[in-house]
């Protein structure tokens, strides 16, 4: 399907709007504004709905289940034990899980050689499981992942799995999934932001 460049155009506009507002009101995650703009400055490409990476808390069946699924806690930065407590010593629905995941970069391009450039940039940051996700009148959609993950159950709704002595370990694991998290987010800024250099000249 190709891509209608006014289509394209306006939706870019539009995510720009989105992310300065975000901004404005403190709702933009500071970690990845530096890598949005270098999104933005090329001319065939811009970004929406990303994240650096992140630390939750999450009242579900499965930990990979979206529906009936409750976010209770969610940082994009280091936790602690203390943060957490509160959210582990309420009652549950189901499974209590503890999740530290890697940055998501969602890209929206206005040419398959655009996507294909993007992809081998994101390859080359460690963005291993990155690929195109769909093709639309108003873009080509790319999803950049990373595969760094890392999930441990905390307790079921009858009872606590690990331990409260534990938790420091399991806090101080998730803190280094997220920090591997942000080093390829820097990685990822680095390379893309080489390529915009070679671009202007």
């Amino acid at each position: 399907m190709p891509v209608e460049r006014d289509l394209w155009e306006k939706g870019k506009k539009s995510a720009w709007i989105r992310m300065c507002e975000d901004l404005e009101i403190g709702y933009l995650d500071e970690d990845i504004r530096p890598l949005l703009l270098e999104f933005f400055k090329r001319p065939c490409s811009y970004t929406k709905s990303s994240c650096s990476g992140r630390i939750v808390l999450v009242d579900s069946e499965m930990p990979w289940e979206r529906k009936n699924a409750t976010v209770l806690f969610k940082k994009h930065s280091p936790i602690t034990v203390d943060e957490i407590m509160p959210i582990i010593e309420q009652d549950i629905l189901s499974n209590l899980w503890i999740i530290a995941s890697g940055p998501i970069i969602h890209v929206v391009t206005c040419s398959l050689k655009e996507a294909m450039t993007i992809l081998k940039v994101a390859h080359e940051a460690g963005f291993k499981h990155s690929g195109i996700i769909s093709f639309r009148k108003d873009g080509i959609f790319i999803e950049l992942v990373t595969g760094i993950r890392a999930e441990v159950l905390l307790k079921t709704r009858d009872r606590l799995v690990v331990k409260e002595s534990e938790l420091p370990y399991i806090v101080d694991l998730m803190n280094r999934v997220l920090a591997m998290g942000k080093e390829r987010l820097n990685m990822l800024y680095s390379v893309l932001r080489r390529y915009n250099e070679e671009l202007k000249s």
